[in-house]
């Protein structure tokens, strides 16, 4: 099916571990994103804001994303963290679905056809039951809002060039043998580019996923999917970017977080 502007990604939280990767591999792909970016993160962006469009605006405040998504054809929302800070006013249903809904909202109201939601597959050890609710609380509006969706369960995300990664690795592998797909395939950990290789596939081939939950095998070979083609486009975007700078490895697995709580009406 025909889709106007079916390569203008509309990305949040773009500027967090998974959401940097999933824009570089928009990019490769050779989509025109537009990252949402907090006025406080703009200056940390470095050579990857010379490939794309950068908008400022905040996802806690729903007149600030009137209008920015209009004309592109799919959103990706990432924003979200495995943490709360509850004194500041991060609670899990503020990071997790005040964000989505307001994004949503923003994508009906511009038209956007499309939307793409990093979620979670199951809840990690020694993490609150309510970091899941939230996320599960997030789909079902998603799933409410008359959009065209894709929910991406993702499990544990790692990268190979960081400490663990070799383990997490061979958690992966075993994660995939057929025997074992069945009782733990879905909850295996993955490497970071793989899940932001079948983020980006899911974003740009909306006919391939629409209105589907994808779960570890599926971002396997979306993300396989995203390699192979990359490979062979003649005109791939390349993004000098080096993994040493100070915010790539900052601990906020899914996107960034607001430098203040969020106000309160009087």
């Amino acid at each position: 099916m025909h889709r106007r502007n079916w390569n203008r990604v509309f990305v949040t939280g773009g500027t967090g571990f998974v959401g940097l990767r999933v824009v570089l591999a928009l990019l490769e792909a050779g989509a025109e994103v537009t990252m949402l970016v907090h006025p406080d993160q703009e200056d940390k962006l470095g050579a990857l804001r010379q490939h794309v469009q950068v908008i400022t605006g905040d996802v806690w405040n729903l007149p600030s994303l009137r209008g920015r998504s209009r004309g592109h054809g799919v959103v990706v929302h990432l924003v979200g963290s495995l943490r709360a800070e509850p004194a500041r006013g991060l609670t899990y249903q503020q990071i997790n679905l005040v964000s989505a809904r307001n994004v949503i909202s923003m994508a009906v109201s511009d038209g956007v056809p499309h939307f793409v939601l990093l979620s979670a597959a199951g809840k990690p050890p020694g993490v609150s039951a309510e970091y899941l609710r939230s996320k599960r609380e997030a789909e079902d509006y998603l799933r409410g809002s008359g959009l065209r969706w894709t929910i991406v369960r993702a499990p544990l995300v790692f990268d190979r060039g960081q400490p663990g990664g070799t383990f997490f690795s061979a958690l992966s592998w075993i994660g995939g043998l057929p025997v074992l797909r069945v009782l733990i395939g879905r909850r295996a950990p993955l490497p970071v580019d793989i899940v932001a290789g079948a983020i980006a596939y899911a974003a740009l081939h909306p006919d391939l996923v629409r209105d589907r939950r994808l779960y570890a095998g599926d971002l396997r070979r979306l993300g396989r999917a995203h390699r192979s083609r990359s490979n062979r486009q003649e005109r791939a975007t390349r993004v000098s970017w080096t993994q040493d700078d100070d915010w790539a490895d900052e601990d906020v697995p899914f996107g960034w977080l607001p430098e203040t709580p969020p106000r309160r009406k009087e």
